[in-house]
């Protein structure tokens, strides 16, 4: 905190020995504000929806001072707002067509809600640590910039961007206190992050010429991570226990890219590009077992159950070389006739080797640890071709047609090995060849058959093909064929859009939407005939409108209808697997007077898919309703100075979570803002 003052203070003393001494504009804005929240209800699920600090916030919401001159540009910006963990200050310093400085450094805060959970037939569920959780996140960059004097670009940037919190996780723990009902995985876990990663970019770039420009940019990232996921397992029964998985790793990623387009007369452009990608990472963890949270390993910990698998003294490496080669034409061989082609090559290849205990426990009485040492081994090798090709034609009074086609066809191999190191024994030994395929092809019309009318057509077929051929897999058996058991996985998607722009009077603007998309899902298995596994159907009706019948007045109403169905041969256990849902939204603004403005703006979305078959399975879908309405008035005391009152309302309504989540708020916001 009060590094952050002492920086904005240094900044501001600065400021105007950085101005050069000549004539200049200067203009900025100053405001500053506050608001709070009264909530009656969750509130993690408020602060998670809203992204916003319950208890409330207020500061320095904008410092914004720019001056120019002929040739210079100076420009600072600086927030500060302690309770909402806002902050940032940039500087940036440019002289026209010679150099630039930019730096600055930013932080802000993005809330989570950690709940887990609910067993719906008896309402059980579970608070095992404080579920406001929130990550935050922060950025500081510096870069500096010449132009040489024919205007070739040299430009340097540094930028390191952190993150550290906790934020929830959908990994959740098991618990038996659901009566008759067996086991389920409704107890909350949360992650624990700590990332940072330094970005180093040298950028140098000509586009001076009418005809020529090219680029190319180095950059190298080093990223570091320490992350924690903590898991209770069984809490409240005799076999309580926590678990906690480390993720201790580190990588280096080196890229190289290049661009060059180059224009032959006025009917043929030319572009290219290239990169290169290295990518060399350190792996390192563990998952571990006890009684705490972060525990140390103790083969004998207290409350230990069969197959509390894990493992300790994770070491490796990860390798990953990749190449992309494109090439791109813009070709005009006639009036109103533009043709478009590209081609693309990627060439990836991927190693990882790792080392590491693995845990596990035995079955009682005794429940005795089971230490194995283990090594396992990854190669992918990837290389892929794919083009497109686009034509337009706007030759036809009243009419633009196009259609595009693309195509993209790989193959590659995956080896991955599991040795135990006590044994010698290879437990997975396996060798895979896999080849896919995409095409895709499209086309548009858009018609306007008179000033305010716009009717476009869109329609696209997308396929994709996936063949596998386990070459060798020695964990293939009569009754368990997994991983192994795909040999062929294809999707079909069909997509009909349409949309209409009509403007029937003055004032008023509609814009309707209609989109229908079929896929279909269908598989082979190895030793049986293809199926089709999946279909899906969705119907998305959207309309807006906008309508201003004073010059004092407006009004902007949007309402999306979404109809998704996935049907698929489980249907007889899981029943119909839906993602239907309704958004609307309503804005308006009235000037009240010379000097005051009001805005309402209310939004609402509801879903109703909920299938609750968590007695027997697992419940499916959403069941949910949120509502938000706020009024705003701004008054302009002078041409200057501005003050601003807000009042918002936010509701929620969540069936999956049995009302747990649900909550009513009631939020109040003021600001003034001075303009100069």
């Amino acid at each position: 905190m009060h590094r952050h003052r002492f920086l904005f203070l240094r900044a501001v003393l600065l400021a105007p020995a950085l101005l050069p001494a000549q004539p200049a504009t200067v203009s900025g804005t100053v405001s500053a504000g506050a608001g709070g929240t009264l909530l009656r209800g969750d509130r993690p699920a408020f602060q998670e929806l809203v992204q916003q600090r319950k208890t409330g916030a207020g500061g320095l919401e904008e410092l914004r001072v720019t001056r120019e001159t002929p040739e210079a540009l100076f420009r600072f910006d600086a927030t500060v707002v302690p309770g909402d963990d806002r902050y940032r200050l940039a500087l940036r310093q440019e002289r026209t067509g010679r150099f630039y400085v930019d730096a600055g450094a930013e932080q802000f805060r993005v809330w989570y809600d950690g709940s887990g959970g609910v067993f719906l037939p008896l309402g059980t569920s579970f608070v095992v640590f404080n579920e406001e959780l929130s990550l935050t996140r922060r950025k500081v960059w510096a870069e500096v910039g010449a132009w040489t004097p024919d205007q070739t670009l040299f430009a340097f940037r540094w930028e390191r961007r952190m993150r550290d919190g906790t934020k929830g996780s959908t990994h959740w723990g098991d618990s038996n206190l659901v009566g008759t009902f067996g086991t389920r995985s409704i107890v909350p876990s949360f992650y624990e992050l700590d990332e940072a990663t330094d970005d180093y970019a040298l950028t140098v770039r000509q586009e001076a010429r009418d005809d020529v420009r090219w680029g190319a940019r180095l950059r190298y990232t080093e990223t570091s991570l320490h992350n924690r996921r903590h898991e209770r397992r069984r809490p409240f029964e005799s076999a309580d226990r926590s678990v906690t998985q480390k993720d201790e790793s580190s990588h280096d990623l080196f890229t190289a890219t290049a661009s060059y387009e180059r224009r032959l007369g006025e009917q043929l452009t030319l572009t290219a590009g290239a990169l290169r990608t290295t990518f060399d990472g350190l792996i390192a963890g563990s998952r571990i077992y006890g009684q705490t949270l972060d525990p140390v390993f103790d083969p004998a910990y207290l409350r230990r159950q069969q197959r509390d698998e894990g493992y300790t003294g994770l070491e490796g490496t990860s390798d990953l070389r990749q190449t992309v080669l494109t090439a791109n034409a813009v070709y005009l061989p006639a009036p109103h006739w533009s043709v478009r082609a590209s081609l693309r090559f990627e060439n990836t290849h991927q190693e990882t080797l790792a080392e590491f205990v693995e845990t596990n426990i035995g079955a009682g009485p005794a429940f005795a640890a089971i230490l194995e040492d283990v090594e396992g081994e990854h190669r992918k090798t990837w290389d892929e071709f794919g083009g497109a090709l686009e034509v337009r034609h706007t030759g036809q009074p009243g009419w633009i047609h196009s259609a595009k086609a693309e195509w993209i066809r790989g193959e590659g191999n995956h080896e991955e090995q599991r040795l135990l190191h006590h044994t010698g024994q290879l437990t997975i030994d396996r060798d895979m060849d896999y080849a896919r395929s995409s095409q895709r092809g499209a086309f548009t019309s858009t018609w306007f058959p008179r000033p305010g009318v716009t009717l476009a057509i869109q329609g696209y077929y997308k396929a994709n093909k996936n063949d596998y051929d386990a070459r060798r897999d020695n964990t293939v058996s009569p009754s368990d064929r997994y991983p192994a058991f795909i040999t062929d996985q294809d999707f079909e998607t069909y997509d009909l859009n349409v949309r209409l722009t009509w403007r029937p009077r003055p004032g008023l603007n509609l814009v309707t939407r209609y989109d229908h998309q079929q896929s279909r899902i269908r598989s082979q298995d190895a030793g049986l005939e293809p199926v089709t596994s999946a279909r899906g159907r969705a119907h998305v009706v959207s309309q807006s409108a906008t309508w201003s019948p004073a010059g004092r007045l407006y009004v902007t109403g949007n309402l999306n209808l979404t109809y998704d169905t996935l049907r698929t041969p489980t249907l007889a256990f899981a029943q119909y697997q839906d993602n239907n849902y309704v958004n609307a939204s309503l804005a308006c603004g009235y000037a009240a007077g010379q000097v005051d403005d009001l805005y309402l703006d209310w939004s609402w979305f509801r879903a109703d898919n909920f299938i609750d078959r968590s007695a027997t399975l697992i419940p499916f879908g959403v069941g949910q309703r949120t509502t938000q309405a706020s009024l705003t008035w701004m008054r302009k005391a002078t041409a200057h100075l501005i003050y601003t009152f807000k009042y918002g309302y936010v509701g929620n309504r969540d069936e999956t979570w049995a009302g747990l989540n649900d909550f009513d708020a009631h939020v109040l916001y003021a600001r003034v803002q001075y303009r100069f």
